[in-house]
This record gives C-alpha cells, structure tokens and sequence, in this order.
C-alpha cells in the first residue's frame, strides 16, 4: 500500500470519527508486546565482527523483540480512535575473558524501535480490527569494553500496524484485550553505520523489518 493512501485514508477516517453524533468515551490502555523479526543482513554484521573476537559466548542472532505500550482510546459506538507509544527492545550479548581468564566482561549491542501512532479501530464486544499509522525510530547502540567511542545510530520511518482485537470483559472497570498483530515499515533498514563502526565495509543490502506480534493490553473506563 501507498504510503500517502494510508495516511490519506486514516485521515479520513478521522473526519469521520468526528462527525459522528455520539459523545466519545475516553480509555487509558497500558500493556506489553512481544514480536518476531529477523535480518540476515544484521546477523552477517554481527557474527563477522564476533569472528575476530576470541568471545567465548559470541553475539546470538536477533529473532524477537518485546517492550511496552501505551496510549489513550477515544471510543463512540464501535468506532474507535487511538493514539500509542509503543517500544519494543532486545539487546544481544557476547561474553569473553581478558588477560587469559583473569577478566571477564561483555560486549553489547542494544536494538531498539520506539513508535507514536495514531490509528482507526472497529471493535463489537468481542472481536474487532484496526490499523495504526506510526512513525518510527530506530535506535542502535554498541558498548564494547575498552572502547571510549560508543555507538549510537537513530533512523526514523513510517510504517502501517494492522491487528485483530479479543476483548475480554474484566471487573472494575478494566477491560483486557489480546492483539495479534503485523507491522509493515515503508522503508528499510541501514546496516551501513553499523558494519562501519565495526571495522567492516558498507553493510548488506537493507531489510524492512517487518514484525509479526501479539500485545496484551489493558483498558480502563467506560465501555
């Protein structure tokens, strides 16, 4: 999908939303994600720069990411608006010995995709479906022991968040509610600043890091 077609037709869903002659309630939502995205080209930076380390546990591959979510829900009818930080994070390790044993210490490579959104959503009492606009950011960081240069690395992005909803009706006001969900970026990731602080050439060729998902999340306030 186009990007501006997506954000074209969130917009006008928004309109929509607005004109619609019902009083919107208001809910808080908190909650946690957990999803699985891969990069053969990040593993490939990576594991040659743990090649010529003598680690004795080298870096693992990069398979999932969790984090949390936040974020407040404008809500008139099954029509929904939704605005959401979402965080998703994994750092990867490699551990080694210095002075033949005598001292231990880790190298870190720390991956992270922070996003605000804004969304369109369509729930009855139990299932529905919505899609988010979001802007990303893309945050990579390197501390590697001995070295005073640290690392860090920010790309930005759109991306479209598209997700099925499984409310379960809770007690005391708070609503749960289970999110399968996929995340598509319209652009990819630049491995070139990484493999480059690693002493290597320019990196491979990008990847869109695509993830597939599940958030649970916890509403609270009237229905």
């Amino acid at each position: 999908m186009n990007r501006s077609i997506s954000i074209s037709a969130l917009l006008a869903a928004f309109y929509g939303f607005l004109l619609t002659p019902v009083n919107a309630q208001v809910n808080l939502k908190a909650g946690y994600n957990i999803s699985l995205v891969s990069d053969p080209g990040l593993d490939q930076v990576v594991g040659a720069f743990s090649d010529t380390k003598p680690y004795s546990n080298p870096f693992n591959k990069l398979t999932w990411m969790h984090g949390f979510e936040a974020g407040l829900r404008f809500k008139a009818d099954v029509h929904a608006f939704e605005l959401t930080y979402q965080n998703a994070y994994q750092p990867l390790q490699a551990k080694g010995d210095l002075n033949d044993g005598n001292g231990p210490y880790t190298d870190k490579i720390k991956l992270g995709i922070q996003s605000g959104a804004f969304g369109y959503q369509v729930t009855g009492d139990v299932f529905g479906v919505g899609t988010d606009l979001q802007y990303q950011w893309y945050t990579t960081r390197v501390e590697l022991v001995g070295v005073t240069d640290k690392f860090k690395d920010v790309q930005t992005m759109l991306a479209l968040k598209c997700y099925m909803m499984f409310t379960l009706e809770g007690s005391g006001g708070i609503d749960a509610a289970l999110q399968p969900y996929f995340v598509l970026p319209f652009d990819t990731y630049d491995l070139d600043p990484l493999s480059q602080y690693l002493n290597q050439e320019a990196g491979p060729a990008g990847k869109k890091w695509t993830r597939f998902g599940l958030s649970v999340l916890f509403y609270n306030g009237n229905k």
